[in-house]
């Protein structure tokens, strides 16, 4: 064997172990990514919990403010339902209350933010009446609920015609002035 061949049979080795040591490694890295995986989706699961108990929590705190407030603005509720789902869409309203005459959808947030505000004002309450027909010819009025309100998602929620419901130390209040006209949908 000459001199260039056991150079190209010790490089060739090198390749050859090089190979196996990136594909061990791959492999490991692959059963870790896996582990890790499920790891996040258990966690996602129990952050599901938490999150899906505190809105459950805070739905409990607005729906009998609901109420209240709204008798002192004229609409009394007769009766509320909360966590409201329509199988038409698959989808869940936080609260709905209602009388004869008006129906109020409620959406209770922890932190409520304009995007939130937005999702509900555009893709919700425009479609209420079509998930619900039972209510089609009655008045939809439209309130967002928050425990923090960021990003003066209150003044947006006030200016495009919904009603606030805000935490005020141990209890709920609406921040909407008493000449708020409120947007019907």
């Amino acid at each position: 064997m000459t001199t260039q061949e056991k150079l190209e049979e010790l490089i060739y080795k090198g390749f050859k172990e090089t190979d196996r040591k990136i594909r061990e490694n791959f492999e490991q890295t692959d059963r870790e990514l896996r582990q890790l995986s499920k790891e996040v989706d258990k966690v996602s699961k129990e952050v599901g919990k938490v999150t899906d108990s505190l809105g459950r929590f805070a739905e409990s705190m607005v729906a009998p403010a609901v109420v209240k407030l709204f008798k002192k603005r004229g609409i009394p509720i007769n009766e509320y339902v909360p966590r409201i789902v329509s199988e038409v869409k698959n989808i869940e309203y936080d609260i709905v209350a209602f009388n004869a005459e008006y129906v109020v959808v409620v959406s209770v947030k922890m932190t409520l933010r304009v995007s939130d505000v937005k999702e509900f004002l555009h893709e919700r309450l425009p479609i209420f009446k079509e998930v619900f027909p039972r209510y089609k010819d009655m008045k939809v009025v439209g309130a967002v609920a928050g425990a923090t309100i960021l990003e003066k998602s209150d003044v947006y929620a006030i200016k495009q015609g919904l009603y606030v419901l805000a935490q005020s130390g141990e209890n709920i209040t609406m921040l909407n002035d008493l000449t708020f006209d409120p947007r019907v949908f």
